[in-house]
């Protein structure tokens, strides 16, 4: 999962940092700001609001991911944990239709309460002081 959800911030980084006007980096390079002093003031601010969307979409990867992973069955090996998407899956292969709805609500409350809690906040952060 880790190696799959850093696709998502690098990808999102680059497109940040390209999207950089060169005026803001001729600007920097001109008033001599370099070093360290570059990084914090010009570099990582304005990389920062591509960083959180990627953060989002890898977080949502990385859980998409382990959810459906959950169980797996592998010729005669049957491998399982315990957790959501097990919990959906044996509900699905039964056909507990109450039980899937009840796994698939558990399931939004936790992404919607996860996006209002911590990513909405990061998000607008990123917006108020950090967009171009």
């Amino acid at each position: 999962m880790a190696l799959g959800a850093q696709w998502y911030i690098l990808f999102n980084v680059i497109a940040g940092a390209s999207a950089v006007p060169s005026d803001l980096r001729e600007a920097m390079r001109l008033m001599g700001v370099s070093g360290w002093l570059r990084w914090k003031r010009f570099i990582l601010p304005a990389i920062f609001p591509a960083y959180v969307t990627g953060g989002i979409t890898a977080a949502g990867g990385a859980w998409n991911a382990s959810i459906v992973a959950e169980i797996v069955d592998y010729g005669k090996h049957h491998l399982e944990a315990a957790g959501l998407g097990a919990y959906i899956a044996k509900a699905s292969a039964s056909g507990d239709f109450p039980e899937v709805l009840i796994g698939v609500v558990v399931m939004s409350v936790y992404v919607v309460g996860l996006n209002r809690l911590w990513w909405r906040r990061l998000y607008a952060l990123a917006e108020a002081r950090y967009s171009l």
